[in-house]
Order: C-alpha cells, then sequence, then structure tokens
C-alpha cells in the first residue's frame, strides 16, 4: 500500500504540535488545575533539529491550548529533555514562599563542527506565573558535565519514606540516581542498569520511576512497588527501532532492586509507536502517562504537512500480580471517551465459519472501540481495524493462552521509511481464552490494549490512512469465536 500522496490531518483528540516538529513529552505537571504539556519541538523544520520546549496547558487531557515556547537554545546549548515537578514549599527560595514550578533539563552543547561531539548537563529553569513564563536559574547547572558524553533526561521524583527529592538520570548504558533536600544541589546516589533487561549499541534514556499499590498482591507479599520505564533508542542492531521497556522492583530512596531475573525483559508497548514515555507530577491518586507516538527507524521520513509527531492519548497505569510476576497495566484516560458520542453497542453473536464479519462502521474524526472475546482452543482469528489489512491484529488461542501477532502494510517511496516501517511480528501472549480488546482509531494513530485474565498487551502503532471510511471486521481463519459484549463510540470533526 503506497502513502506517498498520504496528506496527514490533525487528528482529533491525540496532541499534535501546532507546526514543525515534535519529539518527547517533556515536564509533564498538573498545577493549579491545568495540565502542563512541554515537548521537545523544532519549529523551523519537520525534521529533528535545535530542540526547543514547546508548552501547552489543558483542563480535560482533549482539549488543549498552544502556549509561547517555554526554553530555546541559547550560547550554552539546546534543551533537550526533562521533567517539571511543583515546589509546593518553595524548598528553592524562588518563589518568595508561594508554589511554583520548576522544570529540570538536559542542556545539550556541541563543541566543535562535529555533531557527535557534545557535552550534557542538567540545568533548571522556573515559573512564577502558572507556566506562561519561564526563567533559567542563575546556579545552573545543576549537574555539570561528568566527563562522559550520554548524560541527560532529568526525571526529577519526591521520595516520602526519605524526605528527599530524586533524580533519575540516563548515563549511557545505565540510570543514576542522585538525590537533593532542596532542588538545587545534588548528590550520587547509585547506578542501576549494568547487565538488567535489554542493551543495544544506544544509550539508556528517558527514563521516569513512579510507586504504585499493586492489585492481586498476597498478603505476604508487597503492597507497592516501584516501576522504572527506561527508553532504548534505535540502532543498527536492534531491528524493533526504538522502544521502551520498564522494570519492576524496590527503591529505597538510594537505589534501585529489580524485582525479576536481570535478563527478563518487560515491554511497555509490543507495537512499534510508543517511545519517551513520561508521567504526570503531582496528580494524586492517579499514574498519567504519555508517549512520542513513532519510532526513530522512520519517523523524520514519515507523511507530513507543515508538521510532524503525535503523542498517545494520555492513559492511567496501575500494577497487577499475575503468575508471571508483577506487571503493568494501563488504560485510556476515561476523559477521553467522555468527549465522544454515546456508546453503539455491538449485539453477541457466534462466528464459526471461515470469511470476514462486518462488526461494525466507525463515523467520525476519532473512534473508541470495545469487544470482548471468547475463543475456543485452536481457533484463529484476525480483527482488521483499519483500511483493508494496513493494520491487522492475529489472536491465536491455545490450550490456556491467547498469542498475539501484529502486522501492518505501507510505503512512501523514501528507501528509510519503506525499509522499517511495514512490519510482522509477534506481540506477545495474555493468559486465558477471554480477550477484551479496547482501541482508539484517530487520524494517523491505532492504539490498542489486549486484556486477557491478569495480563495485558499495550499495542500502539502510526497508521497512515483514512479510517472512517472502512469497517472493523473479524476473519475467522478457523475455529470459533463469540462476540460476547462489544461497543464503538466516536468523535465527529
Amino acid at each position: 500500500m503506497t502513502l506517498a500522496d498520504f496528506e496527514p490531518q490533525h487528528p482529533a483528540l491525540h496532541f499534535t504540535p501546532p507546526m514543525g516538529w515534535m519529539n518527547d513529552p517533556n515536564g509533564l505537571v498538573f498545577f493549579e488545575g491545568e495540565y502542563h504539556l512541554f515537548y521537545q519541538f523544532h519549529p523551523f523544520s519537520t525534521v529533528w533539529g535545535p530542540m526547543h520546549w514547546g508548552h501547552a496547558v489543558s483542563r480535560d487531557l482533549c482539549h488543549w491550548q498552544h502556549l509561547p515556547i517555554a526554553l530555546a537554545p541559547n550560547e550554552e546549548g539546546a534543551s533537550f529533555s526533562g521533567s517539571a515537578v511543583v515546589d509546593e514549599h518553595d524548598v528553592t527560595g524562588l518563589f518568595d514562599g508561594q508554589p511554583g514550578l520548576l522544570a529540570f533539563y538536559t542542556c545539550h552543547r556541541v563543541l566543535s563542527d562535529d555533531p557527535e561531539d557534545y557535552q550534557q548537563s542538567q540545568c533548571l529553569a522556573y515559573s512564577r506565573d502558572r507556566g506562561r513564563t519561564w526563567q533559567r536559574y542563575e546556579g545552573s547547572p545543576v549537574l555539570p558535565p561528568p566527563g562522559f558524553k550520554d548524560f541527560r533526561d532529568p526525571k526529577v521524583v519526591w521520595h516520602g519514606p526519605s524526605q528527599r527529592w530524586v533524580m533519575a538520570l540516563a548515563c549511557g548504558q545505565e540510570i543514576h540516581f542522585y538525590t537533593s533536600h532542596n532542588l538545587l544541589e545534588w548528590q550520587f546516589a547509585s547506578a542501576f542498569g549494568e547487565g538488567e533487561g535489554a542493551h543495544t549499541q544506544h544509550p539508556w534514556e528517558c527514563p521516569d520511576l513512579f510507586e504504585l499499590p499493586v492489585d492481586g498482591a498476597g498478603s505476604d507479599e508487597p503492597a507497592t512497588r516501584w516501576v522504572l520505564v527506561v527508553g532504548i533508542g534505535a540502532t543498527p542492531d536492534n531491528p524493533f527501532g526504538s522502544f521502551t521497556q520498564y522494570f519492576i522492583g524496590e527503591f529505597d530512596g538510594q537505589r534501585f532492586t529489580n524485582d525479576n531475573a536481570a535478563d527478563v525483559v518487560l515491554m511497555m508497548d509490543e507495537g512499534r509507536d510508543f517511545y519517551a514515555v513520561q508521567s504526570w507530577s503531582n496528580t494524586p491518586g492517579r499514574q498519567l502517562a504519555l508517549a512520542w507516538l513513532n519510532n526513530w527507524q522512520y519517523a523524520n521520513h514519515a507523511p507530513e504537512t507543515g508538521w510532524r509527531g503525535t503523542m498517545s492519548l494520555p492513559r492511567e497505569l496501575t500494577l497487577r500480580a499475575t503468575s508471571r510476576g508483577v506487571r503493568l497495566r494501563q488504560r485510556f484516560a476515561r476523559e477521553a471517551a467522555q468527549a465522544l458520542s454515546a456508546p453503539s453497542h455491538i449485539s453477541p453473536r457466534s462466528l464459526q465459519t471461515a470469511g470476514e464479519h462486518c462488526i461494525a462502521l466507525p463515523e467520525g474524526a476519532a473512534v473508541y472501540g470495545q469487544l470482548t472475546l471468547v475463543l475456543k482452543a485452536g481457533t484463529r482469528l484476525a480483527l482488521s481495524l483499519q483500511q483493508g489489512y494496513q493494520q491487522r491484529l492475529w489472536l491465536t488461542a491455545g490450550e490456556s493462552t491467547t498469542s498475539l501477532h501484529y502486522e501492518r502494510q505501507g510505503s512512501n517511496g523514501q528507501a528509510t521509511f519503506d525499509e522499517h516501517f511495514a512490519c510482522d511480528h509477534a506481540a506477545g501472549s495474555v493468559d486465558g481464552l477471554t480477550v477484551t480488546v479496547t482501541w482508539w482509531c484517530d487520524h494517523g494513530t491505532l492504539e490498542m490494549l489486549v486484556d486477557g485474565a491478569t495480563e495485558q498487551r499495550s499495542i500502539t502503532q502510526v497508521s497512515f490512512v483514512d479510517h472512517r471510511r472502512q469497517p472493523v471486521t473479524l476473519e475467522v481463519v478457523s475455529g470459533r469465536v463469540e462476540v460476547a459484549e462489544g461497543g464503538i463510540q466516536s468523535a465527529v470533526e
């Protein structure tokens, strides 16, 4: 399927830049009734370049107001990824005793004509007016260049038991932890990552760190666990491209300890386009996160119409105890579905013969759907959610588990894009033969959550098709499947 003439439109609910290039979400923070979304931004081109911090705010996670650029490159360098927190008690002394916003970012300074000759340091900016204007802290950098190159993407969180702030930093193939009492002076605490999880030729990046209660934990098991999220960039030795892994463990304010064996790799998403994940700070009772919906293998070569880059829908994160250990679970933030029409329900039915069975005809710019399927052992079927077979999810039922396989087609005549965009790969499995598939289709996007009895797989994909005129279909190859329940909602343009 050729995409050479495809002209992307801004999606209805997914965040996109007003123009130019966008990649990593940065500085996600909730403050005085507003969700702040900063992002890596190049306003003067549709390919990656000198990094700014773009900025937008929302009260409902769906409708965003674009604000002026918060940070721009200066004589010290470009403004790479980072995070934001609320200095509630003015421990920095920057806010005259009132709460204020702090943004921690990596200053990326190229030292010669060679773009690979650079140094990185951690800097601080602050806002006294609810994020509308930003000043650079005169004492920056708060962490100077350490003597090695890749030292970036500060994620700052509060650790209640030790009554200290913690900064997680991507440092080569490790995450380094620093601690502080005043958010200005930082001390090295520990390193994590050597021999743990997935490693490629690309350094680790974009860490996130948070604690969550464990649903289903036994009486003799910890009630909470810490989650450490790490991005893995695209390199020639990694055919999957850029992806996001996570670790489950304990964090005592100094050191992270992995619950799983060192060679266990936990994927936050089994698709190709879920990267640079960051969660919002200062959202008590909810852990909301966002990802850049793209892959570094082809992001600079995808179709564009004066802008490139889309964020995933905000997702709420939880932890669940499973037979394989504690695992991360995701669900789309409830605010997104609240912006849609009343659901159109799908009547239960049993499908036994091979062939396509139309489930629904989506209408509108954004479509939210959910199907609960009961599979007989040995059943194999395909769920086609977008134009023709351009994106298709295969489900195969074993005796007690359901395995997933994903395929995507598409080319646009650019060699780098055509080499990497099309994919055909296993997407893990879930426990049980009753499977619920929840999906969002929006201009240029397809996000799916596949739930089994206790396990879940997330599959997020860029999709350059007009999905509005295409039915959702089930193609039964063998066996029998019952559509137990389902519904579809849409948003008009």
